[in-house]
């Protein structure tokens, strides 16, 4: 079923408000990303209009994963539910272009996670997959810090610094390490982040979020931990 949007507020869904289409058209068909609610301006044409899902750039945009520098998949978040209790989850996804070249424009699904640190766990065991099977070795992670409070307890920076945080240009990022369960663990050489290791809050270039199997990028190595 697709229903009319609110002529006064056309990016929004008309059922639950959620922010969902940044430019929208008259003649197309917007889904909702919060509660899957189909829209259009002229909801009676709906099998002539164009039907282009969700467009919701909070949740389409793909944040990538590096391995040693590399692209190797990328992240996206995914919101989940609607009202109070709404929340946001991550999900994984891993560049696959020789297995499965036309899946998916070449990326294959791994995982939805609570946080991108576990997303990037589920990223790490794909990785001990790879060309070196069964590889269990310890792993630097440096994430963006999706908790990170932009707009409080950030008197710490610059006026250019809050700026350039305030509108999404500033990264914030914590490095520490993924490992595995060791035996007996049923989940023996499944990778989970060692919350203990993370320095969270560091101000850095954008594009180093990913997976390092020896060293953690130079502007972050005073603050890794040591494998």
């Amino acid at each position: 079923m697709v229903i009319d949007w609110n002529s006064n507020a056309s990016y929004a869904c008309p059922r639950c408000n959620h922010d969902t289409v940044a430019d929208p058209s008259s003649w197309e068909v917007y889904t909702c990303c919060n509660c899957g609610t189909r829209f259009s301006h002229f909801p009676r044409l709906q099998r002539f209009l164009r039907h282009v899902g969700i467009t919701c750039e909070f949740c389409t945009e793909r944040h990538p994963v590096l391995v040693d520098g590399k692209p190797y998949g990328f992240l996206r978040n995914r919101h989940n539910g609607i009202g109070t209790y709404a929340h946001h989850q991550i999900e994984a996804w891993m560049y696959d272009t020789d297995e499965i070249p036309d899946h998916k424009d070449r990326a294959l699904y791994r995982d939805t996670c609570a946080t991108r640190a576990e997303a990037m766990a589920s990223l790490a065991r794909a990785r001990s997959f790879g060309p070196v099977e069964d590889d269990f070795s310890p792993v630097l992670a440096v994430v963006a810090d999706e908790k990170f409070d932009r707009y409080y307890n950030v008197d710490h920076l610059t006026q250019e610094q809050r700026d350039a945080l305030h509108n999404g240009t500033l990264e914030v990022y914590g490095v520490g390490v993924i490992r595995t369960h060791d035996a007996p663990s049923r989940m023996r050489g499944w990778f989970y982040p060692d919350m203990d290791t993370f320095t969270w809050g560091l101000i850095a270039p954008s594009g180093l979020e990913g997976l390092y199997t020896k060293a953690a990028p130079e502007p972050l190595a005073a603050h890794a931990p040591q494998l």
